[in-house]
């Protein structure tokens, strides 16, 4: 995969502002993936994109600032609470991500995002027919990875996730996929048990990532295993907020919390 809190609001606002234009960031090419990183790690992701936005209009060949909107996109997707803008930006997120692998098609860290942006749109906004076709093409991706680098973080916590999402389904919704919709190898080969070991290795790859906590404690909790899925929780809870997207996933953590302890 797989980052500060903005109101809606605020995005319908600077979405309306004039973009940063080329004249006013060609003087600061040679910083300009340094400064949107600063920012971005400063809980502003949306000036961080316009940024690196601004950096691929003069240079759409740089791929560290593509794979980088990427992430600022896929970001600015997940805080948002309007399913329109969220559609939006996850379909940016896409776009530079795919960009991003053009230029570098064996660049693990570019297959990763753009697994990232794919899985979390299908996940959040897609329809059932782009569901299954998303789906079969974060699995291709993430396999991909994990063939090259066993433990890359991002790819196992995509990769135990989809097969969180699949098992989370009836069996009868996985039949109509399967059958009907060409569900493919997320609908035949997805388990539990992948879902627990790839959340895990990416845990223990990067276990600062508050993401992974709350994904391997879903897992948890939606087969039953309370124990465990509180634990994995507060252990998230602990984690200081290293990126943009942490201050909403510690929410979803302790909403999940509260209807564990009710």
């Amino acid at each position: 995969m797989f980052l500060a809190l903005y109101p809606a609001n605020d995005s319908i606002t600077v979405w309306a502002q004039t973009p940063v234009t080329v004249q006013a960031v060609r003087p600061l090419v040679p910083t300009a993936v340094a400064a949107a990183d600063s920012l971005f790690f400063s809980m502003e992701p949306l000036a961080s994109f316009r940024r690196l936005e601004a950096r691929v209009d003069v240079a759409p060949n740089d791929y560290e600032a593509r794979w980088r909107a990427a992430r600022a996109a896929l970001v600015l997707g997940v805080i948002e609470d309007d399913r329109e803008r969220t559609d939006r930006w996850l379909r940016i997120a896409v776009q530079h991500g795919s960009e991003a692998l053009t230029l570098q098609p064996d660049n693990v860290d570019a297959m990763a995002w753009l697994a990232a942006a794919k899985g979390r749109l299908a996940t959040d906004i897609a329809g059932i027919r782009e569901q299954v076709r998303l789906g079969q093409e974060v699995w291709d991706l993430t396999q991909e990875i994990l063939a090259i680098d066993h433990n890359h973080a991002l790819a196992n916590d995509v990769f135990g996730k989809l097969n969180q999402e699949v098992r989370s389904l009836s069996g009868f919704e996985r039949f109509i996929a399967r059958t009907f919709l060409g569900g493919g190898d997320p609908m035949k080969y997805s388990s539990w048990e992948n879902s627990e070991e790839h959340l895990l290795r990416a845990l223990a790859s990067e276990p600062a990532t508050v993401l992974f906590y709350l994904d391997l404690g879903d897992t948890y909790r939606l087969q039953g295993k309370l124990d465990l899925a509180r634990t994995t929780y507060q252990e998230g809870l602990t984690l200081p907020d290293l990126y943009p997207l942490d201050p909403k996933l510690k929410g979803q953590i302790i909403s999940r919390m509260e209807q564990l302890n009710r």
